[in-house]
């Protein structure tokens, strides 16, 4: 039975539909099924387990096709294929997982899918104020800041995003599944209030719930599911408590709703809004929150407060791996003077760079939550290639030979990736295969000679090359000078528009500090680290082609919708599905971009050696590539890294094998000791994981 109330007849409905029939086999999900949905009102979608609510929600929004029946739209007939055609009509559903990801901020993850792109790159600004519009209209003023990231937010705040995020996009139709499922009295309130907000302001809602006070209390017409029939819709004065839960049960009912009865519990509302209230004062939140801070109204103690909390909290980011490289320079310098020699620093760093370099890729890997154990060889691969290239037999010039290696790195990344994704088989399986099959590649490729030296003068100054002192400064110096310009820059452009930035004293802060950083890697670098026959000074070319990669890889991560759908897979992989992005071609790229970097590496590498023979341990390296990006604070869980950690986790690493080899300690213990630091990196990154999780 269909009732029809409201004084309404089918003409205003947005959403009509008629005999929507779905089938899965042999089962009959929805049978005949009619439906309408009108704008300004809340409509409640009722029914026990396996009613057939989800169902009729998912045909609606295009995840499943209708197999009869007819869906009209404002009055025309559609044909809703998939989640792009139900958007493209103004349908958006807020699922009951919400579909958000966690290590993304609120801003991020209302644009997820969506971005504001401005000349190729993320418009952080635009979108910032886009989203502190919509949460203000839809008045949710219980964040500290759009800018924090969403695994910090309660479950009524994070479901206040997943609103606002359905609304932003000129929606007509916002379906919500279970929004108040699992949330508190005073959660399930605010929840409730920006359900009935949304209608007031004219859009047509649709809230699937168990929770019969919650229907009571903001919907205005209810439609009743049974085994896949509508078994009665009509408006809510219709209806009391008993009559609903009669018609979810057996599919009829003789009850009759006396007058005044229906709509029982509209006192509801005003409960839950006056204990969102207590809730609020209790807390201090008194007033509306900022949505968006001002960085003018911000002090620098308070600023630097605020980091610490987060320090406390979990959220320390590199400070871990640079005080862990402080102890461990104090305690080998402790044991040998020579270790902070300038000459034995910029050793360190020369060495590192390989790490360094291949864990720049592995940390795209590892953000998926993947791992790629085959980059150690194919590096080699990389190698190998630009060294025959050049040879004498070939003679080809430096640079393609380069291009080329890392033209075949790249095709070994892809037809892994597509393995990974196309055949869903695990990574972890894949990259072993690569790892063993690689390796004998290599081995066909140099023959049996065994080593086979590099005859480009220009590829073996790639790490054996220095810079004069003065290009050394002029390097380093326009370095600094542009990134002091952008910092100061963005910062001074978001404090003039109100958005949340640092204050001027930190702005500065950061300045200084690459300032000195800069001028101390140069001093260090011109001093004289040679012997008195053989005098050497310079910066090492391994330094800047390390940090031009490490700019780019970053830019790559933060300005780029690749880097940001990187970090959305690895956070929550169904999320990113939901929102249009590609996983499977985001995964492939990643995968290839890690191939790419790791020939850059194995080029480093052979260089440093001036050949490359057969005897390449690409095994070990890989898994030294591994315990580099996470030592630096890559989470080994997916969706929290940055090339920068690859670079610092290397610095370590490199740290404990020289410091060792100083004080002439075998291999043995210098494996065990990065064994150590290690299990150490991975405790951390556990640990912060679960408070995250036991925070929210």
């Amino acid at each position: 039975m269909t009732h029809m109330g409201n004084g309404t007849g089918p003409r205003d409905a947005i959403l009509r539909i008629r005999g929507l029939e779905k089938r899965f086999g042999a089962v009959q999900a929805l049978s005949g099924v009619d439906f309408d949905v009108r704008p300004g009102q809340v409509t409640a979608l009722v029914g026990d387990n396996g009613a057939g609510k989800s169902v009729l929600t998912k045909t609606i929004a295009g995840i499943h096709e209708a197999d009869g029946g007819t869906i009209e739209w404002d009055g025309k007939t559609v044909r809703v294929r998939n989640p792009r055609d139900s958007a493209e009509l103004g349908i958006e559903v807020v699922y009951q997982d919400l579909a958000l990801c966690d290590n993304l901020d609120v801003v991020q993850n209302m644009f997820l899918g969506r971005e504001i792109m401005t000349n190729g790159v993320l418009d952080e600004d635009a979108m910032e104020r886009a989203a502190a519009e919509t949460l203000s209209g839809l008045r949710v003023t219980t964040l500290r800041s759009i800018r924090q990231p969403v695994a910090s937010l309660s479950g009524g705040q994070r479901q206040s995003i997943a609103v606002a995020r359905a609304v932003m996009w000129n929606s007509k139709l916002v379906i919500l599944d279970e929004p108040t499922a699992a949330l508190g009295v005073a959660q399930t309130g605010q929840v409730l209030q920006l359900v009935r907000r949304l209608a007031d302001q004219g859009l047509a809602v649709v809230m699937i719930s168990h929770n019969l006070n919650d229907v009571f209390a903001v919907a205005d017409n209810i439609a009743i599911l049974r085994l896949g029939e509508m078994v009665s819709q009509g408006p809510m004065d219709e209806y009391d408590t008993q009559r609903v839960v009669e018609l979810m049960t057996t599919g009829k009912s003789d009850h009759v709703v006396s007058a005044g009865q229906g709509r029982a519990a509209p006192s509801i509302a005003a409960e839950n809004a006056k204990e969102v209230a207590e809730a609020r004062a209790a807390s201090g939140e008194t007033g509306p929150a900022a949505v968006v801070t001002s960085g003018e109204t911000e002090s620098f103690g308070s600023y630097m407060a605020r980091v610490w909390s987060r320090v406390k909290a979990g959220e320390s980011g590199v400070l871990p791996v640079i005080l862990g490289f402080v102890l461990i320079s104090a305690i080998f310098q402790f044991q040998n003077d020579k270790f902070l020699s300038n000459g034995n620093l910029v050793n360190l760093l020369v060495q590192g760079s390989v790490f360094m370099m291949i864990g720049m890729g592995q940390v795209f890997v590892l953000l998926l939550g993947e791992i790629d154990l085959s980059l150690g060889f194919v590096a080699g691969i990389g190698a190998t290639v630009a060294t025959l290239l050049v040879a004498p037999g070939l003679g080809w010039p430096w640079w393609t030979a380069v291009i080329v290696a890392l033209g075949v790195t790249a095709v070994l990344g892809i037809v892994q990736g597509l393995l990974i994704t196309r055949l869903r088989l695990p990574s972890f399986v894949v990259t072993l295969a690569g790892l063993l099959g690689f390796n004998g590649l290599m081995i066909q490729l140099l023959g049996a000679g065994g080593t086979v030296p590099i005859a480009s003068e220009t590829i073996n100054n790639f790490a054996n090359g220095t810079l004069s002192p003065l290009m050394g400064w002029i390097v380093t110096g326009g370095a600094v000078l542009v990134f002091a310009a952008l910092t100061y820059l963005k910062d001074a452009k978001r404090r003039a528009s109100g958005l949340v930035a640092p204050p001027l004293g930190m702005t500065l802060l950061k300045i200084a500090l690459a300032v000195v950083a800069g001028g101390v890697l140069v001093t260090i670098s011109n001093m004289n680290r040679g012997i008195a026959r053989f005098p050497l000074s310079g910066m090492p070319w391994v330094i800047p082609i390390v940090f031009a990669v490490l700019v780019a890889w970053s830019f790559l991560l933060g300005k780029l919708k690749f880097g940001r759908y990187v970090l959305a897979i690895g956070g929550n992989a169904e999320a990113a599905r939901r929102a249009g992005i590609n996983l499977s071609l985001i995964r492939t790229a990643a995968f290839t971009l890690a191939a790419v970097t790791a020939g850059m590496g194995g080029i480093i590498y052979a260089s440093r050696l001036r050949s490359i023979s057969t005897s390449f341990d690409g095994g070990t390296i890989v898994l030294y590539v591994v315990a580099t990006a996470v030592i630096g604070g890559t989470s080994l869980f997916g969706g929290r890294g940055h090339p920068l950690h690859a670079v610092l986790g290397g610095v370590v690493i490199a740290a404990i094998v020289n410091g060792m080899a100083l004080l002439g300690l075998p291999a043995a213990v210098q494996l065990m000791a990065t064994a150590l630091v290690l299990l150490a990196s991975i405790t951390v990154d556990v640990v912060v994981r679960r408070r995250g999780e036991t925070t929210r």
